[in-house]
């Protein structure tokens, strides 16, 4: 193979270039778990797993040794903290791996391609503040939740140092704080990213190629959080079911989803509706001349029946970048919530029913 000296000097440049854009930020955490192997994210959920049953389970082996903790350990809830965690850490892996791909899928309709290792970077990448404020955030949080269960911040205090039993239950939490504190803004951003990505593009309402990528990663990206939502059931079959504990969910997590989907797609979609009304306008002058020609005249009846055509066409194409199968993978996602919810419900209802 025979590489040429301006080849290898752009190769240069464009190292030297990736050098500079990584050298002030790092990659976020939460992908480092996640193994470069043949199924590395279900290795890594097992893995999590695991931990989560070793740690909870010698806080419940424990807690049964004291006959002040017979019958009270919240099972469910710590099922909670680890099958959460174990969800949020390898989607948030594959949700970054198929963003990867949406932008690959771009690259060629980059109007400067040469930025394309720079979007990479700014992916995965964050800037240490960044990394810094969300875990503030996950912390303040996390304080905030165990003040108002707690009552006091004394008590919450003597709650943290009443032993390994409380303060494994206590400190799950925030590790559920962290993941989904950290995943969001980094899906947010990565939704603000292909947002301003849109001017940067030659899209043509034509070539689905140049649109599509955006509307298949924002569906994806909502996948976090929807999981998150559908993993709260678990908490409701220790109990009987407080309907009010999923509000605050609702109220969080479903302006995210709609960010998530909306961010990138809505700009994509005004570039969209331009371009099909100017094309329906295109049509109907070409059909507006095609008619005021004399009908004898060669081929006026054939270019009416095309611009006929093209008019009908232009009017059926769509504004919005998904396609039928993004549309039927976020209704299945969304449908997954309601359905983990009344499932849970049912199982406490005939449970109850069972032991009464």
């Amino acid at each position: 193979m025979c590489v040429t000296n301006s080849a290898v000097d752009d190769n240069r440049e464009s190292h030297e270039h990736d050098v500079v854009s990584t050298s002030k930020t790092y990659r976020i955490w939460m992908l480092s778990p996640v193994p470069d192997v043949r199924f590395g994210r279900w290795w890594t959920a097992i893995g999590i797993l695991l931990i989560g049953f070793a740690v909870y389970g010698l806080a419940a082996w424990l807690a049964a040794q004291r006959s002040g903790y017979f019958g009270r350990f919240p099972w469910t809830i710590t099922l909670f903290f680890v099958a959460a965690i174990a969800y949020i850490v390898p989607m948030f892996h594959y949700i970054v791996e198929r963003t990867h791909q949406a932008l690959d899928a771009l690259g060629p309709h980059l109007k400067d391609p040469q930025r394309l290792s720079e979007l990479h970077d700014e992916i995965e990448r964050r800037e240490r503040g960044w990394i810094i404020r969300t875990t503030l955030a996950a912390v303040i949080l996390w304080l905030l939740q165990s003040r108002l269960l707690s009552g006091s911040w004394g008590e919450m205090w003597e709650r943290i140092q009443a032993g390994y039993v409380m303060l494994s239950f206590d400190i799950g939490p925030l590790f559920v704080w962290l993941t989904m504190n950290v995943a969001m803004s980094a899906l947010l951003q990565n939704a603000l990213l292909f947002r301003r990505l849109v001017p940067l593009l030659n899209v043509d309402i034509l070539e689905p190629d140049s649109y599509l990528p955006i509307g298949s990663m924002a569906v994806t990206s909502t996948l976090v959080v929807l999981g998150a939502m559908a993993l709260l059931a678990i908490m409701w079959l220790g109990g009987p079911i407080d309907w009010w504990t999923t509000l605050p969910a609702l109220v969080f997590f479903t302006p995210v989803v709609v960010l998530l989907l909306l961010l990138p797609v809505w700009p994509l979609h005004r570039v969209l509706k331009a371009q099909r009304q100017t094309a329906i306008a295109d049509a109907q002058m070409t059909l507006r001349a095609a008619r005021q020609a004399s009908s004898d005249a060669d081929g006026a009846l054939a270019k009416q029946a095309a611009a006929l055509t093209l008019r009908r066409e232009l009017v059926r194409l769509p504004v919005w970048p998904f396609d039928v199968g993004s549309v039927l993978r976020f209704t299945s996602y969304a449908i997954i919530v309601p359905l983990t919810w009344a499932g849970a419900a049912l199982i406490e209802m005939l449970v109850t029913l069972l032991l009464e």
